[in-house]
């Protein structure tokens, strides 16, 4: 009469031995097998039957040798591969029989063959993908952070810390701050998920190992979805408005325009990396625009000189009068050295001339419509065309050195009804 057990072996180095009956059942059971009693009958010994890789290998009497040859092998690995928990192939497997005549024979051949056989696998957590084993690894610890490794290549290891303590509170967090992007979603889209198993010892990857294999050979799929909040300025607008005190054609800002500024809370999503969606969750105006208010002038231009002249030059002194000179009648005056270079219409009235005219280069003549007509000459731009209404005071040009001149200056003239006139009659600094 015989009964058969099997001892299923799963070492580290110490003497744990997985009893089942009949099937293969983890019991955790802390025992000697060498001192296992007979289990329902008076005179039977146990019989050990070893198999591993789905082969028979033989039968010995006593199980401490079977567990010193397994130590032996665990140990002389665990020297290259301290750091992994090493254990039997799942292959390997010991059934007992209780049997009233043992006729074990070569037991040393048996152990011999089972030293050269067994092998040693490192007990693993196997990072998998639709269900298939794509890296080992040594457990859900590193399992943990090669997932986490694949997160930080679309995130930054403080966004991601805080999604993670998000994820594991049961407060409402606040809205981020300005400037600050808040993770809402993290996902690989990919099947992944880990599960127990087994490898070969120089088959287990390190996390960084095993977030490079996915992210670079695997091509899966990274959703990050995120808040951020922004800082973003209102353009103001402008109301114009007409004023009967300027004359036409002329501008005046009466109220300066201020950009307003709002506070702007984006959900953006990103897969691998690149922005797929961005809209706008919520925003408050955190100041107010300040509108620009614009005086358009509606005032008649006038044409009509007052018979009242002002200087033509922005400062400056007389360098040569009115008289003979060189042989023959200077018939104005020069201003030089000006403290600008605008040249001025000394009184009202509409462009007559502009343009080169000989000696006096650049010139402009403004007929006053009163009998008053007015030479400006040696400019170095002209900023009037014929026609113009020139109100008094009004930049017609830029002073320069145009046309026979000995240097920088303004030869004006005055003139009454065709006749010349004195302009130091008429005008002073």
């Amino acid at each position: 009469m015989r009964e058969l057990t099997e001892k299923s072996y799963s070492l580290t180095g110490s003497n744990l031995i997985k009893i089942a009956a009949s099937v293969f059942l983890v019991l955790g059971l802390n025992t000697n097998p060498a001192s296992a009693q007979n289990i329902g009958h008076e005179g039977l010994e146990t019989v050990y039957h070893i198999y591993n890789g789905g082969g028979y290998i033989g039968a010995v009497n006593e199980s401490d040798k079977v567990e010193e040859l397994v130590d032996a092998k665990i140990a002389s690995a665990g020297e290259e591969f301290a750091e992994l928990k090493l254990e039997p192939d799942a292959s390997f497997s010991v059934i007992t029989e209780q049997v009233f005549e043992p006729a074990v024979q070569n037991e040393e051949e048996v152990l011999a063959k089972l030293g050269e056989e067994l092998d040693v696998q490192a007990a693993t957590f196997a990072l998998t993908i639709d269900g298939q084993a794509v890296a080992q690894l040594a457990d859900r610890a590193a399992y943990d952070e090669a997932i986490r490794q694949v997160l930080l290549a679309y995130t930054s290891p403080e966004e991601l810390e805080q999604w993670e303590a998000m994820e594991h509170s049961t407060e409402e967090l606040p809205e981020p701050g300005e400037d600050e992007t808040r993770i809402t979603l993290i996902d690989i889209e990919d099947n992944v998920s880990g599960v127990t198993s087994q490898a070969a010892p120089e088959e287990v990857m390190s996390p960084e190992q095993a977030a490079s294999l996915l992210l670079e050979d695997k091509d899966i799929t990274v959703t990050v979805e995120k808040q951020k909040k922004v800082k973003q300025g209102i353009d103001f607008g402008t109301l114009e408005k007409e004023d009967a005190e300027l004359l036409i054609g002329e501008s005046k800002i009466a109220q300066e325009g201020k950009a307003g500024e709002k506070q702007v809370l984006y959900a953006i999503r990103q897969k691998d990396g690149v922005q797929t969606d961005r809209h706008t969750v919520d925003e408050k105006v955190t100041a107010e625009p300040v509108e620009e208010i614009v005086l358009n002038g509606t005032k008649e231009i006038p044409s009509v000189g007052t018979g009242s002249f002002v200087w033509p030059a922005q400062g400056g002194y007389i360098s040569s009068k009115k008289g003979p000179r060189w042989g023959r009648q200077h018939k104005g005056i020069d201003i030089a050295q000006p403290d600008g270079f605008d040249i001025l219409a000394s009184d009202h009235g509409v462009v007559k001339a502009a343009g080169a005219d000989g000696s006096f280069g650049n010139r402009v003549i403004i007929d006053h419509q009163n009998g008053y007509e007015t030479i400006y000459a040696h400019l170095a731009s002209i900023g009037v065309k014929v026609g113009d209404k020139v109100p008094q005071g009004t930049k017609i040009g830029v002073m320069g050195t145009t046309g026979r001149s000995t240097g920088i200056h303004l030869h004006f003239e005055i003139s009454k009804n065709g006749a010349v006139q004195d302009p130091l009659n008429y005008i002073s600094q």
